[in-house]
C-alpha cells in the first residue's frame, strides 16, 4: 500500500482537484453545523464520495447519488416500522433489499447503475442505526437525505464555479488520438509482412480506449461544454469507430493469405495500397477511392482461392474507407453540433445499452454474497447485543456493493480494511492530540488541511483511488465533527472496530461465495461470445448485425485489461478479435440464405447447424481448432457458388464465407478445381 502511495506523482491539476475538493468538504461542514444537522460529518463525507476530477462525471453521480439516497430512505420508512418487532424478518428483508439492489447494479453498466446500488445499502445505513431507537426511524432518514444532497450540492458548486474541467474537451482529445491511432494501425495492416506482435498491441490499445469512452459520453449532459447533448451521435460514432478494428483485421488476413499464394499479392493491389495508407477521410474522394478498389476484382489472379482472396479484400478496403468517412462526417457534424441524422441513425442501432455485455451469473452471486453477509453480522449483533453491531451492519453492507464491480474484490476490501486502520491512528491522533486544543473553525480547517488534501490527492489516480476513500471517509466519519467537541476512547475504540469488522465480514464471505480469477473472468467472457455465435448461426431472425459486432467488441474491452495481467494467456487476442467477423458473416449468410434457391439454401443451412454445434460446445480459455469437416463444408459452398446465376448475390456469399474460412480454420482453402482447369489439366496429360 506505501509503495503505490510513494510511486504516485501528482500533477498540479491533480492538486487543485484535492483543495477544491477540500474546499468543497469544508463548505458542506460549515453549512451544516450552521443548519444543526444531525451529522455533519456526512455531509462532508459526500463530498468526498462523489468527487470526480471533471465537473460533468461529478454532477452526474452527484444526480445518481440524491436520487438513490432518496429511494433508499424510502425502503426504510416503509421496512423498519412494521417488521422492527421482529428483528430476524427486518434483517433479512434489508439484506434481501440490498443484494437485489446490488444485482440489478451489476447488470446495468452505465453511470445509473450508481442509483441501484446508493437505493440498497443507504437503506442499511439508514435502518441498522435506528433498529434500537425505531422512533428516531424519520429524522434519520430526513437527515441522511439533507446531508448528504448538501454534500452533493457543495461538491457540485464548487468544481463547476472553481476552474471546471468539462467532459467534453476530455471526450474530444481521445477521440482525435483514437483517430490517429486507428491510421496508424490502417498502415500496419495494409501491410501483408507487419509485425504480429505490434499489430496486436494495437488493437488491443484501441479496444480499450474506445470502452472508455462510451462511460464519458453519458455524462455530456450534466456539463455546458461544447458537446453537450451529443450524447446520442457520439455513442453512434462510438459504434462506427469499433466497426473499423474487425475491417483492418480482416483486410491483414487477406493480405497475409494472398501472400502465401503462389501469385503472391498481386502488383495492382501494391500500387493502390501505398497511396490508401496515405489517405485520410479529411482529404475527401471516398467514392473515387471506392471505384478503384471496386476495379481490383477484375485483376487476373491465376487460380480461384486467390481471387476469392482478393475479392473478400476488396470488400473490406471498401468498408474500410467508408466507414473512415462515416466517422469523419460524424465528428465533424458533433463538433458543429450538426450530426448527419442518416448516419446518426445507421451507427445507433449498436450504441445503446442493449450492446453492453451483461454477466447474470456474477450479478445474481454479487447480490447473494452482499446479503450474506449482511445477515451473517447482524446475526452476530443480535446474539451478543453488542451496542455498536448497526454500525458493523452498515458497513458491511456499503463494503459489499462498493466493490463488487471488481473480478475479485477481496484483494481490494483487504487494502481498505488497511487503509482504515491506518486513517484510525490519524483519528486517535486528531481527537486526543489536536482537536482538544482548538478553538474555533479557522483553526480547525488549518489542522485537517495538511491531512486531507494529501489525501485527496489519491483520488486522482486509479491505482490509489481505493486507498484514499476509505481512508478519507473513515477519517471524517470517525472524527464526528458537532458544534462543541466531545469524546470517549471507548466509544472512539468500538467505532474503529465495528467499521473494520465490516469490511472483514464482507471480504470472507466475498471470497467464498463471489470471487473470480482472472482466468475464470476469462472464460466467462469467451463463453459469452461463444453463446451469441452460437444463436447467431441458430437464429431465424438474426439479430441486428452492428449490435453483435459491437457487444462483442465490448467484451474484448473487457478481455484486454485480464489478459493484461495474465501474460501467459496473451496469444488469446489473435483468437478474440476476428470472432466479431465471424459473428457479422454468420448474421450475413443467414440474411442471403432467403435469396437462394432450395437446394443451396439447405446446404447453407447444414453449415449453419454445423457452426452452431461448434460453438456451443466450446469450452476452456482457447476454442479448439474445427474438425475437417467443418472447412470441407465452407469449400463445397464456394465450389457450388461458381455455379450461381446472380453475380451480386454469389460475390456477397463467397465474401462472407471466405471471412468464415480464413477466420476459422486459416489456410488455404481445398477447392475442386474449375471445370475449364479440369479441362486444361486433361489436355496437358493428352499432350504428354
Amino acid at each position: 500500500m506505501l509503495a503505490q502511495i510513494f510511486s504516485l506523482r501528482p500533477k498540479p491539476a491533480d492538486w487543485l482537484f484535492s483543495v477544491k475538493t477540500f474546499a468543497a468538504a469544508i463548505l458542506a461542514l460549515l453549512l451544516a453545523l450552521a443548519l444543526q444537522l444531525d451529522r455533519p460529518a456526512w455531509a462532508m463525507a459526500t463530498v468526498y464520495i462523489v468527487a470526480q476530477p471533471l465537473s460533468g462525471a461529478l454532477a452526474s453521480k452527484a444526480a445518481y447519488r440524491v436520487l438513490g439516497t432518496a429511494i433508499g430512505a424510502l425502503v426504510s420508512l416503509l421496512l423498519v416500522p412494521p417488521l422492527v418487532p421482529a428483528p430476524p424478518l427486518l434483517v433479512l428483508a434489508l439484506a434481501l433489499w440490498v443484494g437485489f439492489c446490488l444485482a440489478v447494479a451489476r447488470l446495468d453498466r452505465t453511470p445509473r447503475s450508481y442509483v441501484f446500488m446508493l437505493a440498497g445499502y443507504t437503506a442499511a445505513l439508514i435502518s441498522f442505526p435506528c433498529v434500537t431507537q425505531p422512533q428516531a426511524l424519520f429524522d434519520t432518514a430526513l437527515a441522511r437525505v439533507e446531508e448528504i444532497t448538501l454534500g452533493i450540492l457543495c461538491a457540485t458548486l464548487v468544481s463547476h464555479i472553481v476552474f471546471p474541467r468539462h467532459v467534453g474537451p476530455v471526450i474530444a482529445a481521445r477521440i482525435d488520438g483514437w483517430m490517429a491511432d486507428v491510421r496508424a494501425l490502417a498502415h500496419l495492416s495494409f501491410d501483408p509482412l507487419a509485425d504480429a506482435g505490434a499489430l496486436h498491441r494495437e488493437r488491443a490499445r484501441l479496444a480499450a480506449d474506445l470502452g472508455d469512452l462510451h462511460g464519458f459520453a453519458v455524462h455530456l449532459g450534466y456539463e455546458r461544454s461544447a458537446l453537450k447533448d451529443m450524447t446520442r451521435p457520439l455513442q453512434a460514432l462510438q459504434s462506427a469507430m469499433a466497426g473499423l478494428l474487425p475491417v483492418l483485421y480482416g483486410v491483414q488476413d487477406r493480405l497475409a493469405a494472398l501472400a502465401e499464394t503462389p501469385g503472391g499479392v498481386p502488383a495492382p493491389v501494391r500500387d493502390l495500397l501505398q497511396p490508401l495508407q496515405q489517405w485520410t477521410p479529411e482529404q475527401g474522394e471516398c467514392a473515387a477511392w471506392c471505384r478503384r478498389i471496386a476495379a481490383l476484382r477484375e485483376i487476373d489472379c491465376g487460380d480461384e482461392w486467390s481471387r476469392l482472396l482478393l475479392l473478400n479484400l476488396c470488400t473490406r478496403l471498401q468498408r474500410y474507407v467508408e466507414i473512415s468517412d462515416d466517422c469523419y462526417r460524424l465528428w465533424c457534424g458533433i463538433r458543429a453540433r450538426r450530426a448527419p441524422r442518416d448516419l446518426v441513425a445507421r451507427w445507433c442501432e449498436a450504441s445503446g445499452n442493449s450492446a453492453l455485455h451483461r454477466d447474470r451469473g456474477v450479478a445474481l452471486r454479487s447480490g447473494v454474497a452482499a446479503a450474506l453477509a449482511i445477515v451473517a453480522t447482524s446475526s452476530f449483533w443480535i446474539a451478543t447485543a453488542w451496542p455498536y453491531g448497526g454500525i458493523a451492519t452498515m458497513m458491511t453492507a456499503v463494503a459489499a456493493c462498493i466493490m463488487s464491480f471488481l473480478d475479485d474484490p477481496v484483494p481490494a476490501l483487504k487494502q481498505a480494511v488497511a487503509s482504515q486502520a491506518l486513517s484510525s491512528l490519524a483519528v486517535i491522533g486528531y481527537l486526543y492530540g489536536v482537536l482538544p486544543g482548538i478553538d474555533g473553525f479557522s483553526l480547525l480547517v488549518l489542522v485537517l488541511a495538511p491531512v486531507l488534501i494529501p489525501l485527496g490527492v489519491l483520488l486522482t489516480a486509479p491505482q490509489t483511488y481505493g486507498i484514499g476513500l476509505p481512508m478519507l471517509a473513515n477519517l471524517v466519519m470517525l472524527l464526528n465533527f458537532q458544534e462543541r467537541f466531545s469524546s470517549q476512547f471507548a466509544d472512539t475504540l468500538d467505532g474503529v472496530i465495528a467499521m473494520l469488522s465490516g469490511f472483514v465480514v464482507a471480504a470472507v464471505v466475498t471470497a467464498l461465495v463471489r470471487s473470480l480469477s482472472g482466468e475464470a473472468s476469462l472464460r466467462r467472457l469467451l463463453a459469452a461470445n461463444w453463446r451469441d455465435l452460437a444463436a447467431a448461426a441458430r437464429a431465424t431472425r438474426p439479430q441486428p448485425r452492428l449490435l453483435l459486432l459491437r457487444r462483442m467488441l465490448d467484451r474484448l474491452g473487457l478481455i484486454l485489461p485480464r489478459l493484461a495481467a495474465i501474460p501467459e494467456h496473451r496469444a488469446l487476442l489473435a483468437r478474440v478479435v476476428p470472432e466479431s467477423a465471424i459473428g457479422v458473416s454468420i448474421l450475413e449468410l443467414r440474411r442471403l440464405q432467403r435469396r437462394l434457391a432450395p437446394v443451396p439454401a439447405a446446404e447453407l443451412e447444414a453449415l449453419l447447424r454445423a457452426l452452431q454445434h461448434y460453438f456451443a460446445g466450446c469450452a476452456g480459455l482457447v476454442r479448439a481448432q474445427p474438425d475437417s469437416a467443418l472447412a470441407q463444408r465452407i469449400d463445397g459452398l464456394l465450389a457450388g457458388l461458381r455455379e450461381q446465376p446472380d453475380a451480386a448475390l454469389r460475390d456477397e456469399l463467397q465474401v462472407a464465407l471466405v471471412t468464415l474460412r480464413r477466420s476459422l480454420c486459416g489456410g488455404v482453402s481445398s477447392l475442386p478445381p474449375t471445370p475449364a482447369a479440369t479441362a486444361a489439366a486433361n489436355s496437358l496429360g493428352e499432350i504428354a
